[in-house]
């Protein structure tokens, strides 16, 4: 690692406690933290996680726009871990009480039937592990705020992950293209957004490979039954309590959270 494990550690206490509590963050100070010390941080979060009985359900790919990498001055998205107990069906009344900052984005969610692994992972393969892709509202929890915001304090803080809505339908790929599949967000019943599947690095299929092999740099592979959400087909819409979302896409169906 370029720094020291002290204060690694105290970077992660710092991750753990805003994680835990629900508090806005400033940017880390030390710039010498690399990226490969942000995924250690975070893998490092997820095991004091797992040891409090949290299960990993699932991951997420992050900065999946040309827009949000530029706005970081980086070139490749990041991940996070999905946790079940972030896991919402759809309809659900969802808590926002331990999210800082929520917002909601308009993501595909991928279920796989098979492993897979990295490197050398293909769309191709990423399509024969799927065994169906579903609508979902991925909550994002914007808790990194301040001047200096760099890609270590999104990987570092679980990308920023703050849950994540399931659609009730499960759609076999093979009939569906995704890069064509549009998505409108309804915000307290008023239209607020649209997009499309090529907003996520061209066809949200591409994330799924790119993370793969990403995750092969750290000796780690997606898993069948696993969740994967691809990137935001629409700009984040902040919530608040008392606040509705639904998402409709063009073959996917809808899902729709309340926020209490």
């Amino acid at each position: 690692m370029s720094d020291n494990n002290s204060t690694i550690e105290e970077t992660l206490h710092q991750v753990l406690r805003s994680f835990r509590t629900g508090t806005l963050c400033s940017p880390f100070l030390n710039h010498e933290l690399t990226e490969a010390d942000a995924y250690a941080i975070q893998y490092r979060l997820v095991e004091h996680l797992k040891d409090s009985g949290e299960v990993i359900r699932g991951h997420k790919v992050a900065l999946t726009t040309k827009a949000a990498r530029a706005h970081l001055g980086v070139d490749e998205p990041c991940f996070g871990h999905i946790l079940d107990t972030r896991v919402y069906a759809n309809g659900s009344a969802v808590p926002l009480s331990e999210l800082a900052d929520p917002h909601c984005e308009a993501e595909i969610a991928f279920i796989l039937k098979d492993d897979l692994r990295g490197p050398g992972a293909t769309p191709v393969q990423v399509m024969a592990a799927t065994q169906a892709v579903l609508p979902a509202i991925e909550l994002v929890d914007i808790k990194v705020q301040g001047e200096g915001i760099r890609s270590t304090d999104v990987i570092a803080h679980q990308a920023l992950h703050g849950g994540v809505i399931i659609g009730s339908r499960m759609i076999d790929l093979a009939a569906i293209d995704l890069q064509y599949e549009g998505a409108t967000v309804e915000h307290n019943g008023l239209l607020v957004g649209s997009g499309t599947g090529f907003e996520v690095m061209g066809n949200p299929i591409n994330p799924i490979a790119w993370l793969a092999n990403k995750m092969a740099e750290f000796d780690d592979y997606l898993r069948a039954g696993e969740i994967i959400i691809s990137g935001s087909v629409v700009t984040p819409i902040r919530v608040s309590p008392g606040d509705n979302i639904n998402i409709t896409f063009t073959r996917l169906g809808s899902v729709n959270a309340s926020f209490i």
